[in-house]
């Protein structure tokens, strides 16, 4: 098929017409879900300061996370076409992850997914490929989200609070060095200068810093972006 064709078909108004409509029920999630922690934190005592303090946090440690979907959809796009790209990074959002699947279906047509000479056949595997995974995740969230609070409570109320915060705790610091690991083991040093400059720096705002309240909130983000940034100034 010739290019020209190829594009149209990847970019064509019934696949950016069936993208919005999903794009438009995340959105609406999304205000769901804003608006039903807004009344719970009304209900357990949340102060609006005390709201606002967390939505301004997480906006800016969220900064860094998603700097790498959107050079992984800078890419993509290029190649799948950019609605359906946009569609797989927003509705489950792992860049690596859709990457990987894409690549995975385009491997079994014989095609490297980069490749600027991929047809319809590498890419509708391709495309195959990514939704099947993330619908693993949707049939998860189907049949085991409603259950989740259950098991919460039923811990707090066996179990010693503190003790099931100190575990929480636990395993949030046990998954990030999980993830931190995987980026340091046979990595390029770059890995490890952007580790050590990130840790640096959260160190610095926790402790020398600790008394300004709203540099605690962005402290992650911060760390984070400082890491990138100072990295990329010294190796170039």
């Amino acid at each position: 098929m010739k290019t020209a064709e190829f594009q149209k078909i990847m970019n064509g108004g019934d696949i950016w017409l069936c993208v919005i409509i999903m794009i438009s029920i995340v959105v609406l999630q999304s205000v769901f879900f804003m608006r039903a922690a807004v009344k719970e934190s009304k209900a357990i005592g949340i102060t609006p300061e005390a709201r606002k303090a967390a939505i301004r946090s997480a906006c800016i440690t969220a900064i860094g996370p998603s700097l790498s979907p959107v050079i992984i959809m800078l890419a993509m796009s290029t190649i799948l076409g950019t609605p359906y790209t946009w569609f797989v990074l927003n509705n489950v959002g792992a860049a690596r992850t859709e990457l990987a699947a894409a690549t995975l279906g385009a491997n079994i047509a014989g095609v490297e997914i980069m490749n600027e000479n991929i047809g319809i056949k590498a890419w509708t595997y391709g495309m195959w490929a990514g939704i099947l995974n993330s619908t693993g995740w949707l049939a998860f969230v189907f049949l085991f989200n409603h259950k989740m609070e259950g098991m919460v409570n039923g811990l707090y109320s066996r179990y010693d609070p503190k003790w099931i915060k100190s575990l929480l705790a636990g395993a949030t610091l046990g998954l990030f060095a999980y993830l931190l690991g995987n980026n340091l083991v046979n990595k390029p040093s770059a890995n490890y200068m952007a580790a050590v400059v990130a840790a640096a720096c959260g160190l610095f705002l926790g402790t020398v810093l600790k008394k300004y309240q709203k540099l605690q909130e962005i402290s992650l983000g911060l760390s984070m972006l400082v890491g990138m940034f100072f990295t990329q100034a010294f190796f170039g």
